[in-house]
């Protein structure tokens, strides 16, 4: 039997969602930049880029970052406890809208998906397969998947 666990941080969501996106052949990391925001999670193969925002309660804010992350994954999930993500479903018609998923997690740490994530519409081919092709050996990446290139350069003053 499962053990039953109530949700009270956002990083007790990390196992059962990595798990989820595990089982469907994603290779998962962090915390991964996206143009100067956090993917919770990333997950990536060889045919897709998935990302993942994290959520306690709020998923306007967190539809809001699931959309800015489009620009770089093919596919864009919120995940939330089982009772947040009850309340975000009865708004479902805006998750459809931008074609971001909802994925509840229940207390036993099973992972379903009551709205299905759509293609992206805003995704920008470069961020996407430069963060697939990962060109970099790891050992010169400062970050997952060698993505430090993704964030927007720093550019210095020149006097």
């Amino acid at each position: 039997m499962a053990q039953s666990t109530s949700f009270t941080l956002e990083s007790q969501l990390v196992e059962p969602v990595t798990a989820w996106l595990e089982e469907a052949g994603y290779r998962v990391e962090l915390e991964v930049p996206i143009l100067g925001r956090r993917a919770d999670l990333l997950g990536a193969r060889e045919d897709a880029l998935v990302a993942v925002e994290l959520k306690m309660r709020d998923w306007r804010e967190a539809l809001r970052q699931a959309i800015a992350y489009q620009l770089a994954a093919d596919r864009v999930w919120v995940a939330m406890p089982l009772a947040a993500a009850s309340s975000a479903y009865r708004a479902r018609w805006r998750f459809q809208a931008e074609g971001v998923g909802l994925l509840a997690v229940d207390d036993r740490g099973s992972v379903r998906a009551p709205i299905p994530a759509g293609r992206s519409p805003r995704l920008l081919p470069y961020l996407h397969d430069g963060i697939l092709a990962d060109p970099r050996p790891a050992s010169a990446a400062p970050f997952p998947f060698g993505l430090s290139w993704a964030d927007p350069p720093v550019r210095e003053s020149q006097e």
